[in-house]
């Protein structure tokens, strides 16, 4: 970043108060008053349990030529350096989001930006995205957990400047927070995965749900791509609404443009086939669910002008983030860690990959489970749901967390009570051990959770104590 005071207040709509040298480039934009980079400029963010604006004096000792604040917030901190930098605007955050969408038009060799938001499958449609473009296009990509309005800008703020192309994830706990980072990043193409029931306890229903996706449209002009799942319902009634170039994949619905027939699965060799346009594709990844999450990148792939040997050049190159459906053996059993995070929707189609794996081993079928965050009111039924699919499919259920106890309850149910191969704590700690206890070689263990649940520790707890 090469942008001076008087640039970025034009950028964020601010106003300028305190200013040195107004020439002086801002190479960094800092949003933590403790991680002052050279020649930064401090972002004051009001969150639900602080206040950016109580840490602009520190910034500023702490190296800062200035701070972007929010307009009256002046009284909150106390400026020692009368020299420094100092723009007010209406919002910090909104002003975070102006100054990406600025910052990103600068780029004028980026030839396309494509934005990925859905219930389920976002992150890893993301990387598959990436590497399919990464064939034709220098691509860059959303890192982490950066599909925030706080995180997205700095995904923006990176870019190199031969960068062709840019994939962003966009996630989304409130209405508009979608329409504001596609207003940001002024995609060409927009993915939605699927319309799941995560965060349904912000949008009271799944069309709740489907309204907040569908904010995505909000940011791109017309004539830009949509490509949507077919198979979901709610998505395919947008079918011919959106004003955008439609492309809908799918598998089991056959009007969608794009179908994947033939499907199979190397439970060995931990990957999938379909057939695409009379082309077999091969992804290093197993199940259904990751058939759906690879379709946008083909589709990606052919609206961009790759062959189809190029696309699958790129999903060969595929490699899915930390803790999502990474499978490798220790001591004998076989872990599937998916411990990033958790829904309805994904733990039903994890359990499709654990039930095939445990048929190949000829093991149990294990799944350490804990509690499915900011569902509300349907909490209980969905925690149900999985204890009852659980029973349905001979799953060996280990849980902890209170919302759990309904998972368990629905397993024992399924069950008649009988020969229940289920337990349930209220106490984390104790689910390594008892894991430990009975896993034998051949079983294969899914370790799945909601983020906050950290469930990677209790995986490396068990693995700490188990030795086969």
């Amino acid at each position: 970043m090469d942008l001076s005071v008087i640039e970025i207040a034009k950028a964020t709509g601010g106003e300028l108060l305190y200013s040195g040298d107004k020439t002086k480039a801002i190479k960094n934009i800092v949003t933590d008053s403790r991680k002052i980079l050279p020649d930064s400029l401090f972002f004051a963010r009001k969150g639900e349990n602080f206040d950016g604006h109580e840490f602009v004096a520190q910034a500023l000792e702490n190296g800062a030529i200035g701070a972007v604040v929010r307009k009256d917030s002046v009284k909150l901190f106390t400026l020692h350096d009368k020299n420094a930098a100092i723009i007010e605007v209406e919002d910090t955050a909104q002003a975070l989001l102006d100054l990406a969408k600025y910052y990103k038009k600068s780029f004028k060799n980026i030839r396309l930006t494509v934005a990925v938001t859905g219930s389920v499958g976002k992150t890893t449609t993301k990387e598959f995205i990436y590497s399919v473009l990464g064939e034709k296009f220098k691509t860059q990509k959303s890192e982490g957990n950066l599909n925030t309005e706080t995180g997205l800008p700095f995904t923006v703020f990176s870019l190199c400047e031969d960068t062709k192309a840019l994939v962003l994830e966009m996630g989304t706990s409130a209405f508009g927070e979608i329409r504001r980072l596609s207003r940001a990043a002024n995609p060409e193409t927009a993915v939605i995965t699927n319309i799941g029931t995560s965060h349904i306890e912000s949008f009271g229903s799944r069309e709740g749900i489907k309204k907040a996706k569908l904010e995505i449209l909000e940011g791109m002009e017309a004539g830009s791509n949509i490509i949507f799942n077919a198979d979901d319902p709610l998505l395919y009634a947008e079918k011919n609404k959106t004003g955008k170039k439609e492309y809908f994949f799918g598998i089991k619905n056959k009007k969608a443009d794009f179908v994947a027939e033939h499907i199979e699965f190397d439970y060995n060799a931990k990957a999938s086939s379909f057939a695409l346009d009379k082309f077999n594709f091969e992804i290093p990844a197993l199940g259904a669910h990751n058939i759906y999450n690879a379709l946008p990148a083909v589709i990606a792939g052919k609206i961009y002008g790759l062959k189809n040997e190029e696309i699958q050049s790129g999903l060969n190159k595929f490699e899915n983030a930390k803790m999502r459906q990474n499978i490798y053996d220790h001591s004998g059993v076989t872990i599937i860690d998916d411990c990033y995070n958790s829904s309805l929707e994904s733990v039903l189609a994890a359990f499709e990959v654990l039930s095939e794996m445990a048929k190949k081993t000829k093991g149990r079928a294990i799944a350490v489970l804990s509690d499915i965050l900011e569902a509300g009111d349907y909490s209980r039924q969905i925690h149900e749901k999985i204890g009852a699919k659980a029973a349905e499919k001979n799953i060996s259920l280990y849980l902890f967390g209170e919302e759990s106890k309904a998972t368990y309850d629905a397993f024992v149910a399924e069950r008649g009570g009988k020969n229940c191969d289920a337990k349930h704590s209220t106490d984390k700690s104790n689910i390594a051990a008892f894991v430990v206890a009975e896993a034998k070689k051949g079983d294969v263990a899914l370790f799945k959770a909601s983020r906050g649940m950290a469930m990677e520790t209790v995986l490396e707890e068990f693995k700490t104590m188990y030795g086969g």
